[in-house]
């Protein structure tokens, strides 16, 4: 029978597991500072030393209770154990458990990427990855076991001195955000600005738009009591460049975010959120930094690292597992990259399903009396499809016995090349699923919106509810966005504010997602941003494109433009209030076409896919291309393109497709045979996704 340690027993394992947390809490804390350091971009001496003392202060305390519950549990094991050997298998034991905590978090883009922590192929490569964390966590103390006593005596010092100097920094580290929005005499009479932003909602899911079936009650609620506009329109069918264009008012080859990549970053511009620090007012004087709080919260999808956040006080990032930052506390944003504070908020993430609109609600609870421009960004009609269960009773049948209980982008990526096909259950199964997410949506509204109206402040905010983009829902074949369908293309876009905008308007003109920062500046009565941006050859990448649709509303004007105009990677397209053109923008070998000088002849003869010219009267689901029935009014609608695509300062020249871009020009072109593609099947598979 072994015999505790003459040394100790209990006490001399919890002494064991203390000096471990510390010791391990010292070296996570400072490989994870430093990574958070470079990828924030923390700058200045000692900011950078404050913020490593700080990390190692809170991965101490943290490691410090994981050792000693882990010392407690196994103290049985350990007691035989002297106490260096006690020391050096709790301090493996803890670094390793940290290191894998690491390496489940950063392979995850591409070990299972998309896949839950808890799906059980990602739990299958936790449990590869957990002996090779523990295996990094016994080398490590090899290591240090090898140092020269002086050096360990010397790292065992700096332990104390970062506890001190990291207490200090923390105490001493605070933003004045706080005070940012307090109501003056500059911005008390100013509106809020509340932007919800609904990834991948269409327009016609909604109960204002026509919809019987999904159930919307506070976006209609809105809609009665604000304006709707019937045909509002994003400039490009996928998140970041329809993003960039609603914050800077421009199209997407004037700010510069033009590919569906996960790398790509806007150029930097004027955004709405950075001009309300000093826009000029157009009844004198001009805003200061303080006047409003900029704050967003976004899924992830969306990201303050591709620069469209620029401008924003603080921000939210839930994908991420970002905590809310004040982009002028380093700490915060410091912290924000630790894995330690990224698996506090992936955790309780876990336990709240709707972290996004919670911590919007949180905020404004704190912060709805003062003046704020708050971006809102929702994901639930988004890949996956996963409503709750009470919510997808209302709209799955009971009865599906498919495979499809989630709809993921995997799914849809297998359908496009050919690899499954979606049964007549399967379909109606993602359908319905979508519109769950739907209805989980606007719930998540009427969350956010209830902290306004506990505190009598809705009234004072300008509310804007609209998409990034569409989704198809396999119409054409093909499910998702980053399609030039209407589906993709024709967003929501709900506006309330009953102090200033008629009520139940219906507005029939085109409007544009570069509408809404010179329609927010309006609104507050501030000056547009006039930015003088040529670059030397003579390109202005400063100019607006788009204009207020405040005169829509109060009779100053009938019409803003002619013809809204939208592009990815691989078409453009412009339309009128019956007619649209969509034009292929580049050929089989992804070379992309420069339209100067076409006409529907010369496309014809360049051997790639046809345009297609759809009647929206008498063909709104864009079922028929009738461009050959209809010539002139094809061919005046490529004449604008043309002149809209010469006006553009990034000429197509210069786009880089994405992997996804080609890939999928790829399948186009193997479907379409150098024809319009148009009522094509899909190739069959017995595989379902």
């Amino acid at each position: 029978m072994n015999q505790p340690h003459k040394h100790g027993g209990l006490g001399l394992t919890l002494r064991a597991a203390l000096n471990a947390g510390l010791g391990s809490g010292a070296v996570i804390g400072i490989v994870d500072g430093v990574g958070a350091g470079l990828r924030t971009g923390t700058s200045g001496l000692l900011a950078w030393l404050g913020c490593l003392a700080a990390s190692v202060l809170v991965h101490g305390a943290v490691l410090s209770m994981l050792a000693l519950l882990i010392g407690v549990v196994g103290h049985r094991w350990l007691r035989t154990r002297s106490l260096g050997e006690r020391l050096s298998t709790l301090t493996a034991i803890v670094t390793g458990l940290a290191l894998f905590v690491g390496l489940v978090w950063w392979t995850r883009p591409w070990v299972f990427p998309g896949l839950s922590v808890t799906d059980p192929k990602r739990l299958a490569a936790s449990a590869v990855l957990l002996p090779i964390g523990l295996a990094c966590g016994w080398a490590i103390v090899a290591l240090g076991a090898r140092l020269p006593r002086a050096s360990q005596w010397a790292l065992a010092a700096l332990v104390p001195l970062c506890w001190l100097g990291g207490g200090a920094f923390l105490l001493s580290s605070r933003a004045d955000s706080e005070r940012l929005g307090e109501l003056n005499e500059r911005n008390e009479k100013l509106p809020n600005v509340l932007l919800f932003v609904c990834d991948a909602m269409r327009a016609d899911v909604l109960g204002c738009y026509g919809n019987e079936r999904v159930q919307t009650p506070r976006i209609d609620e809105l809609a009665r009591d604000g304006v709707v506009f019937e045909r509002a329109f994003v400039q490009a069918p996928f998140t970041g460049s329809s993003f960039g264009s609603w914050f800077t008012g421009k199209y997407p080859r004037r700010h510069g975010f033009v590919r569906m990549a996960p790398d790509t970053r806007m150029a930097p511009n004027i955004t709405l959120a950075s001009h309300l620090k000093d826009a000029p007012l157009l009844s004198g004087g001009k805003l200061e930094r303080e006047d409003y709080h900029c704050v967003t919260f976004m899924t992830g999808a969306l990201s303050q690292s591709a620069g469209l956040a620029r401008g924003f006080d603080s921000y939210f990032e839930s994908f991420m597992g970002h905590h809310l930052v004040d982009v002028e506390d380093s700490w915060s944003l410091f912290s924000s990259e630790l894995l330690l504070y990224i698996a506090r908020t992936k955790l309780a993430q876990k336990f709240d399903s709707t972290p996004v609109a919670s911590e919007a609600s949180v905020w404004l609870r704190a912060n709805g009396r003062k003046r704020f421009f708050a971006m809102v960004h929702l994901f639930a009609t988004h890949t996956p499809y996963d409503p709750p269960a009470d919510i997808r009773a209302l709209y799955c049948d009971p009865a599906y016995d498919g495979p499809l209980s989630v709809f993921r982008s995997d799914h849809a990526f297998a359908i496009h090349e050919g690899k499954a096909t979606p049964s007549a259950a399967d379909a109606r199964q993602i359908r319905d699923l979508y519109h769950g997410g739907v209805t989980y949506t606007d719930r998540q509204i009427a969350m956010v919106l209830a902290e306004l109206e506990k505190q009598g402040t809705l009234d004072d905010t300008l509310v804007v509810v609209t998409a990034d983009h569409g989704e198809e829902l396999g119409e054409h074949g093909v499910w998702e966005h980053n399609h030039m369908f209407q589906s993709n293309l024709r967003v929501p876009l709900v506006m309330h504010w009953p102090r200033k905008l008629p009520l139940g308007k219906r507005v029939e003109a085109l409007v544009e997602s570069v509408d809404f920062l010179p329609t927010v500046c309006e609104a507050i009565g501030i000056a547009a941003p006039q930015e003088s941006k040529l670059d030397a050859n003579g390109r202005d990448y400063g100019a607006l494109d788009g204009r207020s649709v405040l005169p829509l509303l109060d009779g100053r004007a009938t019409a803003l433009r002619e013809h809204s105009f939208a592009e990815n990677g691989l078409e453009m397209s412009v339309q009128d209030l019956r007619w649209k053109l969509v034009v292929p923008s580049v050929d089989e070998q992804n070379r992309p076409l420069t339209l100067k000088g076409e006409t529907l002849q010369t496309l014809a003869g360049r051997g790639i896919a046809k345009p297609r010219l759809y009647d929206l009267t008498a063909d709104p689901g864009e079922n028929r291309n009738v461009i050959t029935e209809h010539e002139a009014d094809a061919q005046r609608l490529l004449s604008a393109l043309v002149a809209w695509d010469a006006s553009m300062p990034i000429p197509r020249i210069e786009i880089v497709l994405s992997p996804r871009d080609v890939t999928e020009n790829a399948r186009r072109m193997a479907e379409i045979g150098y024809g319009d593609g148009i009522g094509q099947e899909l190739p069959q598979s017995t595989e379902k996704p």
